[in-house]
């Protein structure tokens, strides 16, 4: 089941590595993602993760079937 979010997990290192705090300050996308400023460009795509990882733990997504994103 894990591999059902990677594209959820792939596209917000991608929107992570876009921003300025790895860019510019050349900061990790761990360090990145603990400041608020820095992850609110990518919300959206964190919310998506976020939902994705949920429905893992889910007994009702869990015999559905996880949802692809």
């Amino acid at each position: 089941m894990a591999k059902k979010c990677n594209e959820a997990a792939l596209s917000l290192l991608a929107c992570m590595e876009k921003t300025d705090c790895v860019m510019k300050q050349k900061n990790s996308v761990e360090e990145c993602m603990k400041d608020p400023i820095e992850s609110d460009l990518c919300t959206a795509v964190r919310n998506a993760y976020y939902n994705c990882k949920h429905s893992q733990l889910n007994m009702r997504t869990r015999i559905r079937g996880v949802r692809q994103y």
